[in-house]
C-alpha cells in the first residue's frame, strides 16, 4: 500500500506551492490512482467555490454586548472589549473552516458520482483539460525546449516506450516549442507544444490497440478538443484558438506522417 499523502502536502500542491520533484512525483501518482485525482479535483472545486461564493458578516452589536458582559465587570473597558473581540475573532478564523469541511464534503461526493458516471471519453477530456490548463498557469509548459524534432523526438523516445509523430509546424505562424511527458489515461504520454500567435496548443498522442477513427470536435470550459486515432497512435489536442483556426490546426497534425 502506497503511504497517504498529508493534507498539507496535497493542498500545497493544488495551490502550486510544491517544488517541482514533489509536484511531478504527485502528479504521477495520480496517473495511477483514481482515488487521488478525485481527492484533487474536489480540492479545486473547494478553492474555486470559496473564491466564488464565500461571504463574510460583520458581527452584530448585540453579539459584542454579550460577549462583553462574560468579561469580569471589574476589568478596564480596553481590557474588555480586547478579550472580546479576541473571542469573536477567534470564532470567525473557524467559521471558514467550518463551512469548508462541509463544502469539502459535499465536494467529494458530488465529484465521486459525477466522475464514476462520465464515459471514458469524457473521463479523459477531463484529463485533457487539466493538463492543458495546468501546463499554462504553472508556465511548464515543456521539458526539453527546442523547434527542432531533431532534438525533442529522441529525448522523448527516451522517456517513453514510442517514438511520436511530430510535426514541427501547423500553419502559417505557428512555432514548434517543444516537447514534455505528461500522465494520461493511465499512462505517460508525449505532450507537443506549439504556439499559435499569442495561443498555446498541446497535441497530446500515445500508442492505442484502437482502429482508425475520424476526428471528433468538441469544446469544453472554452477550450477546443479534438481526437482521432490514426497508425496506433491516439491524438488529442486542445487549445483557446478560435474553431476554424483549431480545425485547421488538428487536420494538420492528423494529416502529418512521421519521416520513416
Amino acid at each position: 500500500m502506497r503511504p497517504e499523502i498529508e493534507p498539507q502536502t496535497l493542498n500545497a500542491f493544488v495551490d502550486g506551492e510544491l517544488d517541482a520533484l514533489n509536484q511531478r512525483a504527485i502528479e504521477e501518482r495520480m496517473a495511477r490512482d483514481d482515488r487521488l485525482r478525485v481527492e484533487v479535483a474536489a480540492l479545486r472545486q473547494l478553492r474555486q467555490n470559496v473564491r466564488d461564493l464565500a461571504d463574510y458578516h460583520v458581527a452584530p452589536e448585540a453579539l459584542r454586548q454579550r460577549i462583553e458582559s462574560m468579561v469580569p465587570v471589574s476589568a478596564p473597558l480596553s481590557t474588555r472589549w480586547s478579550v472580546g473581540k479576541g473571542i469573536v475573532q477567534h470564532w470567525f478564523d473557524w467559521r471558514p473552516m467550518l463551512v469548508s469541511f462541509a463544502a469539502m464534503s459535499l465536494a467529494v461526493l458530488t465529484l465521486n458520482l459525477t466522475w464514476w458516471g462520465l464515459s471514458p471519453n469524457d473521463r479523459l477530456r477531463e484529463e485533457v483539460v487539466a493538463s492543458h490548463v495546468r501546463s499554462t498557469l504553472s508556465q511548464h509548459l515543456v521539458d526539453v525546449a527546442s523547434s527542432d524534432h531533431h532534438k525533442v523526438k529522441p529525448w522523448l523516445s527516451l522517456k517513453l516506450d514510442f517514438s511520436p509523430p511530430m510535426p514541427e509546424s501547423l500553419l502559417p505562424g505557428s512555432v514548434f516549442l517543444g516537447g514534455r511527458v505528461d500522465y494520461l489515461d493511465s499512462r505517460p504520454v508525449a505532450a507537443l507544444v506549439y504556439q499559435q500567435g499569442e495561443h498555446v496548443v498541446n497535441s497530446f498522442v500515445w500508442p492505442t490497440p484502437a482502429a482508425d477513427s475520424a476526428i471528433l470536435f468538441s469544446a469544453e470550459r472554452g477550450f477546443q478538443i479534438a481526437h482521432w486515432s490514426r497508425a496506433g497512435m491516439s491524438h488529442w489536442v486542445i487549445s483557446d484558438v478560435n474553431r476554424e483556426e483549431f480545425s485547421a490546426i488538428a487536420r494538420a497534425i492528423e494529416m502529418f506522417r512521421s519521416e520513416p
